[in-house]
């Protein structure tokens, strides 16, 4: 369902649609999913779009969308504690499968002594229990040291936790007291199904090695019969020159380009232009690709690097780009002066696999989404607005704004006070809801007043004041989500403010990172009204105790002005209804509307009698009451049948669980 269908249903009925749809897949699909340590070791398989994941945050956004006054920060450090409980103030958890990608805090400039202890629980056993500066700082040994623990210094005004931990049926992170900002960020799957859970007993010491290597080489696994094409061109103004064609199947491994001076110039006049199987998916400025959006830096992050010389910037780039018949890169030069001497290298291997791969739809075509100009007032910024199925892994964005006088500041950098917001699949919540720009980035403080970093999945490598073509206030940040990927099955929508609730107006520049299909892998089913006695007797619909309210709210996020009447349905009963499902379907999500005030709403779930898990979200707004969330349900529990019978069973300690609205829908591919 598109998100412009979503929108008209929410003002037709009153409720919106729910989150990302997954599936649980076969023996293949489980191949296609990476997990803990494998992300960051078969770094070639990244095209893989696994189906049978959904990417979660939670963080301490402000519940209540933030105030219209210019003059004061956000207040997205004011979300507090989820609940009580572990060493203090429950920030995260989860029942079911999962994995932990990112965790981020800051608070006192990036010290975080104040916070005490962080706990990290996986199913049921206590993995850390630390001071969490002395966790960021190193001190527990691999595999938590830099760079996947980082603390002010190394990411500065934030600290970071990137080692992934897998588990099989829970997770619970928590930290003693005085919690501000931060946030989590996390995978779910439908079955523990090949999912080992995470032991800090294994210092990964290779992955630790592939991280601090970032931007000296590649950083996948070798490809024996890679071959290289090496050229010099020239490329005048206003014209496009052929860097290397290809026929395969196989994947472009690497590019390389080297800039004369004048770098900067060069950097924003040429773009690259890469057309896989007649189709071009890249079309970027070249400086931003390789995260030097404002001209020639140093940046050592993973897939991308630039290293200024003497007499120009060498670029290199890692992405694994596999296409089925053929590949052509070109360099376009837009300025008005010509680009002489510059020296490109391509490497790609032939590899047989992909050509059903891509053509299945498994794997997807490598993308950069690039778009550039001012920003809209009341208008977040999309990094991407896409159709079909695929996932977003990383983005480059480029701003170029001016200071604001505030309450806390005479000169700050405004528009790094807004958030991003993530949808996917026609949903009226986003999954993610950040707490600021440089947060995004996992610094903090405005990037502890600009300095910069490169660190391999995060880093803002170059900020200018008044200078460098510069007229006020600059930056360049970027992040790779490789573990953390945010998937979808027919639409996402990423974007961000600039500036609380988007009041200020600097000019931005993005390219943002994806492995794309155009076709997308859901499709509608059956649904559910609990409120309506005609959809009740429909599905065989069962509750004892339930309660009917009006609720006359809003979601939280880019429609939080917008009322949405609907009926709620409230109770601690347990609850029971039929839906009709595809028989081929390759896994079916169930997607819930519902009230939100009370958090940790969580019930144990089943199919057809037979018990897949437990739907915990621990989620909570009194202010924005409107939620859309979705649970995984196993494959093995919907293939092959027409009919399910879903049976939900709130928890005995837990608030009443409530919903307007039900519904199915399943993957096709």
């Amino acid at each position: 369902m598109s998100a412009s269908c979503a929108t008209l249903l929410a003002l037709l009925v009153g409720v919106g649609t729910a989150g990302l749809a997954v599936a649980e897949p076969g023996a293949a699909g489980l191949a296609d999913r990476l997990v803990g340590w494998e992300t960051y070791r078969q770094l070639d398989r990244l095209p893989y779009l696994s189906a049978d994941t959904q990417t979660l945050q939670v963080s301490s956004f402000d519940r209540s969308g933030g105030d219209y006054d210019i003059s004061t920060g956000n207040h997205n450090g004011n979300g507090g504690c989820l609940a009580p409980g572990g060493a203090g103030c429950v920030i995260a958890e989860d029942h079911g499968a999962g994995e932990i990608d990112s965790i981020w805090l800051t608070r006192d400039g990036g010290n975080v002594r104040a916070l005490g202890n962080v706990r990290i629980e996986l199913d049921g056993r206590t993995v850390v229990d630390t001071k969490l500066q002395s966790l960021v700082d190193g001190a527990l040994g691999a595999p938590f040291v830099w760079p996947l623990v980082a603390n002010a210094a190394q990411s500065p005004g934030g600290v970071y936790v990137k080692v992934p931990m897998p588990y099989r049926n829970s997770m619970r992170i928590s930290v003693t007291s005085h919690l501000e900002y931060y946030h989590v960020d996390y995978r779910q799957f439908p079955s523990p199904q090949g999912i080992s859970t995470f032991s800090p007993s294994d210092p990964a010491l290779d992955v630790l090695a592939t991280l601090r290597a970032a931007g000296t080489g590649d950083p996948k696994p070798a490809s024996r019969a890679a071959a290289r094409s090496e050229r010099v061109v020239d490329v005048p103004a206003g014209a496009s020159v052929v860097l290397a064609e290809s026929s395969g199947p196989g994947t472009v491994s690497a590019l390389r380009v080297r800039l004369p001076e004048p770098t900067d110039r060069l950097l924003s006049d040429l773009r690259l232009r890469i057309e896989f199987d007649g189709r071009t998916t890249v079309d970027s400025p070249l400086g931003e690709f390789f995260g030097a959006g404002l001209g020639a830096n140093p940046v050592q992050s993973l897939m991308f690097a630039a290293a200024p010389r003497d007499s120009g910037v060498e670029l290199s780039c890692w992405w694994p780009m596999p296409f089925a018949n053929t590949v052509r890169l070109s360099l376009d030069n837009t300025g008005s002066e010509p680009a002489t001497a510059v020296g490109t290298q391509v490497e790609t291997a032939p590899d047989a696999h992909w050509a059903a791969a891509l053509a299945d739809g498994r794997a997807g075509y490598f993308t950069a989404r690039s778009h550039a100009g001012a920003t809209t007032l009341g208008q977040d910024w999309v990094f991407a607005d896409e159709r079909g199925h695929g996932k977003f892994v990383g983005v480059s964005h480029t701003i170029r704004g001016q200071r604001t006088k505030t309450a806390f500041s005479d000169d700050a950098p405004y528009f790094l006070e807004g958030a991003e917001r993530v949808y996917t699949d026609g949903a009226a919540s986003p999954q993610w809801y950040g707490t600021g720009t440089e947060d995004l980035y996992e610094g903090g403080w405005y990037f502890k007043n600009g300095t910069h970093f490169s660190d391999p999945l995060t880093g803002q490598p170059d900020q200018r004041t008044a200078t460098g073509g510069c007229a006020d206030y600059c930056v360049a940040a970027y992040r790779l989500m490789l573990a953390e990927a945010v998937g979808y099955h027919d639409a996402l929508r990423f974007g961000i403010e600039h500036g609380k609730r988007n009041m200020v107006q600097p000019d931005y520049s993005s390219t943002a990172f994806l492995y794309t299909q155009p076709g997308d892998t859901l499709a509608d089913g059956d649904e559910v009204d609990p409120a309506d006695p005609l959809s009740r007797f429909q599905h065989a619909y069962t509750d004892t105790d339930a309660g009917d309210q009006l609720l006359v709210s809003e979601y939280e996020g880019v429609e939080d002005t917008r009322p949405v009447a609907g009926l709620v349905r409230a109770t601690v009963a347990p609850i029971s209804f039929d839906v009709a499902v595809d028989p081929g379907n390759r896994g079916v999500a169930l997607r819930r509307t519902s009230d939100q005030a009370a958090g940790f709403q969580s019930a144990g779930v089943a199919v057809d009698g037979a018990q897949v898990g437990d739907w915990l979200q621990p989620r909570s707004n009194t202010v924005h009451r409107w939620l859309d969330d979705t649970y995984l349900l196993p494959r093995a529990a919907t293939a092959g049948k027409s009919r399910i019978t879903i049976t939900l069973t709130p928890a005995a300690d837990g608030p009443p669980w409530t919903a307007s609205r039900y519904r199915v829908e399943t993957l096709t591919g």
